[in-house]
């Protein structure tokens, strides 16, 4: 039988673990309340820049390691036109998982959002942007829960005008801007088409007690939802191949993509 001492440590970690839920959905909260073209360049203050293995992934423009790439990818390359333009992104149904020994959290939320970008023609262009976030949290030597690992998931971009159905072949590709920054290739890319299955990536993370692995290792479904994983990789062999089908060409490359007009 536990002492009353073992107890009490118990029941403070599970006391520190339910506090941690709040304090990570105020983490991504903020993460998306600095999301706008004014105050962008301050979305690496919501992560682990302390954390040398610190990464972000965004669609189909790889996987930026390290707190420079961090600071490099909100401060320079999502730079906007000030005038004009708007970024609003939300976050919902969020599934949050603490390790059982309180380090460390995996999450998932939905983001509906609406863009305003310049056209190129000295106008402004309106968008619909949907998609999903798979992420992981790690508590700071300062107490602080920040982002240790993010990667958005692309589910639609298309013209306010049009729906995803009547919009996908128009689909935006490539970075924020042309960069020569080293990334890590892209993990998976398949926003809609109606030429290809929905798979339903990422998938929530399921209760664990210390972290191991990685982010895609869950994201891709882990132990529990593994046949949802292997049917996609058995049919299009890489986290591009569906998109490659749907589309006919590699993302990654600029198109279609008013992020890259200066």
């Amino acid at each position: 039988m536990d002492t009353i001492e073992e107890r009490l440590a118990k029941l403070e970690l599970e006391i520190e673990r339910a506090k941690a839920v709040t304090e990570i959905q105020n983490c991504i909260g903020r993460y998306e309340a600095v999301h706008k073209p004014m105050t962008m360049y301050l979305t690496p203050e919501t992560f682990a820049l302390t954390m040398p293995d610190v990464s972000m992934e965004v669609s189909d423009w790889g996987v930026f390691i390290g707190a420079d790439a961090i600071k490099y990818q909100f401060g320079e390359m999502m730079k906007e036109e000030l005038i004009g333009c708007m970024f609003d992104h939300y976050v919902a149904t969020p599934i949050i998982e603490v390790a059982g020994d309180g380090k460390t959290a995996r999450a998932k939320f939905d983001s509906p959002g609406h863009e305003t970008q310049l056209d190129g023609e000295g106008g402004h262009k309106a968008f619909w942007c949907w998609g999903s976030y798979s992420a992981e949290f790690i508590k700071e030597p300062d107490g602080k829960w920040r982002i240790w690992h993010l990667k958005w998931w692309r589910t639609f971009r298309t013209n306010f005008y049009k729906s995803w159905v009547d919009d996908w072949q128009n689909i935006m590709t490539g970075p924020a801007h042309e960069h020569d920054w080293k990334v890590e290739p892209c993990t998976f890319f398949h926003p809609y088409d109606s030429k290809t299955e929905r798979w339903p990536f990422p998938l929530p993370p399921e209760p664990y007690e210390t972290y191991e692995g990685n982010m895609m290792d869950w994201a891709f479904g882990g132990e529990k939802y593994k046949w949802i994983r292997d049917a996609y990789f058995e049919k299009y062999g890489t986290g591009t191949g569906a998109f490659e089908y749907a589309h006919g060409y590699k993302p990654g490359t600029n198109r279609n993509n008013p992020s890259a007009i200066r």
